[in-house]
């Protein structure tokens, strides 16, 4: 073993999946903010080992159960040729569980699946349109999934009514004195009431459907052999949701030129090049099952997600960075100030944006 953490721990939970910790080894893996990750060569396999974060995820037995009920559905998919890519399967212990506890951690073991590597930006429209399609078609498998049984992971996640008001109170304690910074903003974006009345009436409207929630780019595995989606990785967030959700977070996370964090915003831009790939793909992955709605709630979905993140990172700043790991004193603000900013972008652009989703053939 050649890492730096709990000797005592991961050997009592290697054992639980027959592995020696003297004969394997343990690296980190990936670059995730929120659960920890190594992976785990034994002479016998290969597996990933993962520390829920207890913290984000206070209910770790239901991220889980949910993960092992979307895996047997998209298994069952995948015999019946109605989903190409790969299921990621949590590796049943020695007694057949899918989580080994320790103390106050929960572990669990995930397929490794070789030869595959992760990317961190989409880098054509090409490229994005590859992107949606397989987040798309994670979600168009799940259709006849009973969303209801999933878990809701965290309560309230993308529920811009519910982060309105968690601003709003934010911005009445003032706990942290930072309002005087960030007041005009504030007041930028609780005065977006036509945008938010507009999301609390689709929403209505709108069929549930199981949802990743998480859909950046790093969150998909691609075959070396091809350069292609092979598999959708991280299922921690997948609960009942609408598609508008997963498709925006695609928007806010490839379409900027700027990382979430960029300070020179005069110089945003918004790739309608890369939404075109996204909004083709991801609409083509249905295979005609998306309803007229739900085609035509993307672009509300597009700003949506840039406003909502917006939002919590202005909210956070206000409380004094307690939810988002920050590297400096204003870094939730200008994360804040950076998406709010491509809100106002693309929604100067919804004209446009529209005529491209409509064009795109379901």
């Amino acid at each position: 073993m050649n890492i730096n953490i709990d000797q005592v721990q991961v050997s009592h939970v290697l054992e639980a999946y027959l592995c020696d910790i003297k004969t394997s080894k343990v690296t980190p893996l990936g670059n995730g903010l929120i659960n920890t990750t190594y992976l785990v060569s034994s002479p016998a396999r290969k597996f990933v080992l993962q520390r829920i974060n207890h913290h984000v995820f206070t209910q770790p037995n239901d991220v889980i159960n949910n993960a092992d009920l979307i895996n047997d559905h998209l298994y069952n998919k995948k015999q019946l040729g109605e989903y190409q890519l790969e299921p990621i399967w949590q590796v049943k212990s020695s007694n057949g569980n899918s989580m080994v506890q320790y103390k106050d951690n929960s572990w669990r073991a995930i397929q490794f699946i070789p030869n595959c590597y992760t990317v961190e930006e989409v880098s054509s429209a090409k490229q994005a349109r590859e992107v949606a399609r397989a987040f798309g078609a994670f979600t168009c498998a799940l259709s006849d999934f009973p969303a209801e049984k999933l878990s809701e992971i965290i309560t309230d996640f993308h529920n811009l009514d519910a982060r309105i008001t968690q601003l709003k109170t934010a911005k009445q304690n003032n706990s942290h004195q930072r309002l005087t910074k960030c007041h005009e903003l504030v007041a930028t974006c609780l005065a977006e009431t036509a945008f938010i009345s507009e999301v609390a009436d689709i929403i209505t409207q709108l069929p549930i459907q199981v949802t990743h929630n998480d859909t950046k780019i790093n969150n998909l595995l691609f075959a070396k052999a091809t350069n292609e989606p092979i598999a959708v990785i991280d299922l921690d967030t997948c609960m009942p949701g609408f598609v508008m959700h997963d498709f925006g977070d695609m928007v806010r996370t490839c379409c900027s030129n700027l990382p979430e964090d960029g300070t020179n915003l005069d110089q945003m831009t918004i790739s309608m090049d890369i939404f075109k790939g996204l909004s083709q793909g991801y609409i083509e992955s249905f295979n005609g099952q998306l309803s007229e709605l739900e085609k035509q709630s993307l672009v509300i979905g597009a700003q949506l997600l840039p406003f909502m993140i917006g939002v919590r990172f202005l909210t956070d700043y206000l409380n004094g960075d307690s939810y988002f790991h920050t590297q400096y004193n204003t870094h939730n603000l200008d994360r804040a100030l950076n998406q709010i900013n491509m809100y106002q972008l693309l929604k100067s652009k919804r004209e446009e944006l529209s005529r491209i989703v409509s064009q795109t053939s379901t």
